[in-house]
Formats: structure tokens, sequence, C-alpha cells
């Protein structure tokens, strides 16, 4: 019975956006891919039609991982609205909205609003406020008195009874570079993080807890960089193919060289595949760019996951618009 409870807890192991989140690699081919995708129905225009003036519309990921093992959906309902009339590639995908989200996982939920500014199409930046709720179920959430703990997936089943339910408070900045060039994307996302969740182990600021998203102790109050770098190949309007390098730098508080702070290094980097195919591309539609993807990436550094099992992740993505003024 405790080996099927600690099974079952490595289910939940998903909690969160930022970061490298696998659910970004989906944004990442759609929106590459919806650069060059036209309606199959119909030949490409030789000048794609602008997008809507004004644009509600609704936003789903829902996605699996394995090493660690997580499920999640995330949800986003998104008012847009268009900066531009310009029909140049700099200026014709301009756009600034504001949008509420809800990811939902068997160990948590987080809720809250974002908003996203794009004033040339080679920059994107993006702010999240998420409120965060652990349930206490499967083995969510675990804390530790400090960065040194010993936080791997069987140390965590070992004390999976120990879980409590707790909440909190979440802020992400997300700028993104972006460039076209033929047929390839380069696009590199950076995410600037501040955690403050209420813990029982640490005093003060000391305090971490594991976070299965950026599979990493996170400062219950601190912050965490990460960045995602993506190369992507636009094989055709359907399917995207691409690699991801990842990486996390969580920062602890302390004082002293000999501190707990200074001599943790819960930072890690991975690298791998990544490939998407959209089935079809029908703009204004309640069933558009219905999208699998997946991606498996090996571990050039992490604390406790270093050889030769990879990271794997796949899932399914589609956007439905629900309004549009043109």
């Amino acid at each position: 019975m405790k080996r099927m409870r600690s099974k079952l807890s490595l289910l939940s192991l998903c909690l969160g956006f930022a970061g490298p989140a696998f659910a970004e690699e989906a944004d990442a081919s759609s929106e590459a891919s919806r650069a060059a995708a036209v309606p199959t129905e119909a030949p490409a225009p030789l000048t794609p039609p602008p997008p809507p003036n004004l644009r509600l519309y609704f936003a789903n990921i829902n996605f699996l991982r394995y090493n660690p093992i997580g499920i999640e959906s995330q949800n986003r309902l998104i008012l847009q609205k268009r900066l531009s009339d310009s029909t140049s590639p700099l200026l014709r995908d301009t756009f600034i909205n504001g949008a509420a989200v809800l990811k939902l996982n068997p160990a948590g939920m987080k809720v809250g609003p974002a908003v996203e500014f794009q004033p040339i199409a080679m920059l994107n930046v993006k702010g999240t406020y998420e409120y965060c709720r652990y349930f206490g179920a499967f083995g969510f959430l675990q804390s530790y008195p400090g960065p040194l703990s010993d936080f791997s997936d069987d140390a965590r089943s070992l004390t999976e009874d120990s879980a409590y339910s707790t909440g909190g408070h979440h802020f992400m900045l997300e700028p993104t570079l972006q460039a076209k060039v033929s047929s390839f994307v380069l696009r590199t996302k950076a995410s600037i993080e501040y955690w403050n969740i209420r813990l029982r182990d640490g005093e003060g600021n000391q305090g971490a807890f594991y976070d299965a998203l950026l599979d990493t102790l996170v400062p219950g109050k601190g912050w965490i960089f990460t960045n995602d770098t993506d190369l992507l190949m636009l094989a055709s309007p359907q399917l995207t193919l691409g690699a991801r390098f990842s990486a996390v730098w969580p920062r602890y508080a302390g004082e002293g060289a000999d501190s707990p702070a200074t001599r943790a290094d819960n930072s890690h980097l991975r690298i791998g595949p990544m490939v998407a195919y959209a089935f079809h591309t029908r703009e204004r539609s309640t069933f558009n760019r219905p999208t699998l993807f997946a991606t498996a990436a090996w571990y050039l550094k992490h604390p406790n996951r270093e050889g030769a099992l990879p990271y794997i992740a796949t899932g399914f993505s589609f956007s439905s618009d629900l309004m549009s003024v043109d």
C-alpha cells in the first residue's frame, strides 16, 4: 500500500506555470507555427489577413511528463487588443492582452491574472500573479528547513505523510526575444520569479519546498531565475521540429561564506529535441490549432537526476475564439 501511495504521489508533481514549464514548449511551437500556418482548405494568400482588432479567446494545454512524473491542465481566458495596422513583419503581430489563468493538477491549483505586451514581433513581455493552493494530497506540499535538504524522489516518497495543505503567492516577469529567418525560429525566454509560500519549516526566510514544475527546492520567500531557449524549424504548416535548452537557478537567503544559502547549488540544466504537429489551422473558429507536442531532454546538471534517464513530456493544446472584432 505504501508503495502504491508513493507512485500516486509522483503523479501530482507538476505545480505552476513559469520556469521551464513544459506547457511553454507548446506555446513556443504553436506560436512559431502560426507564423507559417495557413488553412489547409485554401491556397495561401500573398498577404496574410491581419489579426482581429479585438479578440476574446480561450487557450488550453494539457500535459503529462516523466522524470519527474507530472500531470496538469492549464487554462487561459484572454482578451487581446491589436496595436498596429501595419503589414510589416516587425509590427504586424503586435498586441497587448489580459488573461485569467487557472492551472489544475491532483495536488494543487494556481489562479490569477496575467498581462502580456508585444510592442514589436521580436520582443514579448508577460507579467503574472498566481495565488497558489496546495491540497496536502499525494505528498504535496513538503517543506524543509533549508536548501541543503535531500529532495530526491526517494526521499520525498519516504516523507509523503508529512505533506500539508498551505498556500501563498507567486509573481513572474517573463521577457522573450524571438526572431524568424526563412523557416527557422530562434527564441529565448527568461523568467524572474518571486515566491511567498507559508511554510512550517525554516526560520524566517530560510525554509524551502519542492516544486515539481521547476524540479528543485524553491525558497519559501525568495527568487528563482530560469531560461528556455528554443531553435525551431517550421518543416510544414503543420509540423514544427526543434531543440530546447532549459535552466533553473534558485536563490536562497543567507549571509556568510559558510551559510546553507551560499553552499547550496540546486540549479539544473537540460537539453533535447522537441516536436509539435498542428492538425489544422482555422483562425476565428471554436477549435483552432489542435496540436500534439512531445519532447525528450537529457540533464546536463541536476542534484538528483544526472544520468541516462531523460526527461520526457507530451501533451495536447488548442485555442477557441469566442469573439473577434475587426
